[in-house]
């Protein structure tokens, strides 16, 4: 468990140093698309072949085109076994409807931790793509999530084709809200 907590507490403090990398500018989220960057409180409901659970997340997306994604169910039992870090990625805006909704994909990955059961480490993937509504500040994310072998190129757009099974996960969210200026 030891070992867990300190992998947890470099993963964490990576993801934070990647946030404060600066980014060229083409890589900013730009227009009525950036509307979508934010953090994001989520209710995440799992379907793993008919074992279902609820887990609670944070999602931020940033302007700069990353995702971080930090999940309350990291020992994993509304899943199965492997417990799980937190995760990394990227988004992107795949339009913007005439009402204002914004259209999005994004995609992360993390590390299971090798456990007691003998599972070893593995890459996990998630691939979503939903909405965001502007004037709600709600999310509406359908996703899948694969466990890939640590050699895999889980970096791959497609990466999912080589994943043995998928969890179906739907994420619904709002956008944290800040209090009033003093």
């Amino acid at each position: 468990m030891r070992a867990i907590g300190i992998a947890k507490r470099i993963s964490a403090a990576c993801f934070c140093a990647a946030v404060l990398l600066p980014l060229p500018a083409s890589a900013e989220v730009e227009g009525a698309c950036g509307k979508a960057a934010g953090t994001f409180l989520t209710t995440n409901e799992l379907d793993n072949n008919g074992r279902t659970g609820t887990s609670r997340s944070l999602l931020v997306l940033t302007n700069g085109g990353h995702a971080l994604r930090f999940d309350s169910d990291e020992e994993s039992a509304a899943m199965d076994t492997r417990p799980f870090g937190n995760s990394a990625g990227s988004w992107r805006c795949d339009g913007v409807d005439d009402d204002g909704t914004v259209r999005l994909t994004v995609t992360t990955l993390d590390f299971t931790y090798a456990n007691a059961e003998g599972d070893t480490g593995q890459i996990a993937r998630i691939d979503a793509t939903g909405t965001y509504a502007p004037e709600t500040e709600t999310m509406t994310l359908n996703a899948a999530l694969a466990f890939l072998p640590l050699n895999a190129e889980a970096q791959s757009a497609d990466a999912f084709s080589t994943a043995p099974s998928k969890i179906l996960i739907t994420l619904t969210g709002k956008r944290i809200d800040l209090p009033n200026a003093p």
